[in-house]
């Protein structure tokens, strides 16, 4: 009798969306695996009172202005909170800018000072509402104005402490005053320069090279233990249930080993590890 509780077409659709895709950036991946905790979901709900409500501006972005400061979501690495059952190609994820190693500091600027100065050319500055990707503008309590583009394969977070333009009728400059991060911050602006000239073509991810094949791993098998599964489901979701049949129950354990140290480790991400992702040296 077969008594294990998910099956393989269940196995296969673990971690859809984005798990697979092993191109995300790793604030992407962070937040994949937090919105996977069951008290942070239980937190996001009882915050129903008070939040805002984002709004739709007629450049195509999405405007957000929170009246209060979120200290509960700030514990879990956020500015605010975002739908865990949404996934980070939808949820409105801001990630505090302390923790958020490539958060790019920038000075929104309006057009009409830029024609006051005469070193300064507006076709060559980066207008903020022509970029070509999902833009989500969140404006906080103490004034500052933090901006995500995002899209499948990159994760851009600006943050303008004293923006002097409303609206995304202004240009972007960016303002690297720390050498904290500096090679983070730099790949970052070199993402949001790409972006701006991709016009919404193909975008390659920038910065050293890694390897997502774990995280996916681990999202897909903390996916298959919270529907019931077992560490025989996850083996043959990511080996297939053949090869791990093969060897299954033999005298070296490995499938049995692997399976539940890549479950302990998924675990770990879900409820702490996902903040070290954020600190990464590549995007």
């Amino acid at each position: 009798m077969n008594d294990r509780a998910i099956g393989p077409r269940q196995s296969e659709r673990a971690g859809d969306p984005p798990a697979r895709d092993l191109r995300l950036p790793y604030a992407a991946w962070a937040w994949e695996y937090l919105r996977r905790n069951k008290d942070y979901g239980r937190a996001y709900r009882a915050s129903f009172t008070g939040r805002a409500r984002p709004i739709p501006l007629n450049t195509g972005a999405i405007l957000i202005r929170e009246k209060r400061r979120w200290s509960d979501a700030e514990q879990w690495g956020l500015l605010s909170f975002a739908d865990p059952e949404k996934s980070c190609d939808e949820a409105n994820v801001f990630w505090r800018p302390d923790r958020l190693a490539g958060a790019l500091p920038v000075q929104l600027v309006r057009f009409a000072d830029l024609a006051r100065n005469s070193e300064r050319r507006r076709h060559d500055e980066i207008e903020l509402r022509r970029i070509p990707t999902r833009r989500v503008i969140l404006e906080t309590v103490d004034g500052a104005r933090h901006i995500v583009l995002g899209g499948r394969r990159f994760w851009v977070q600006l943050l303008c402490e004293n923006p002097a333009s409303v609206g995304e009728r202004c240009a972007i400059e960016v303002k690297i005053n720390s050498t904290q991060h500096y090679q983070r911050k730099l790949d970052t602006a070199s993402q949001l320069l790409s972006l701006y000239h991709s016009a919404g073509g193909k975008l390659s991810l920038i910065g050293r090279s890694r390897d997502s094949t774990r995280l996916a791993q681990g999202i897909i098998a903390i996916d298959i233990v919270n529907a019931g599964g077992f560490h025989r489901d996850v083996a043959d979701a990511i080996y297939g249930a053949e090869k791990v049949a093969e060897r299954w129950g033999g005298p070296s354990r490995y499938y049995e080993d692997w399976a539940r140290r890549l479950v302990a480790r998924a675990r770990f991400m879900v409820n702490e590890g996902y903040l070290s992702l954020l600190g990464k040296k590549t995007l």
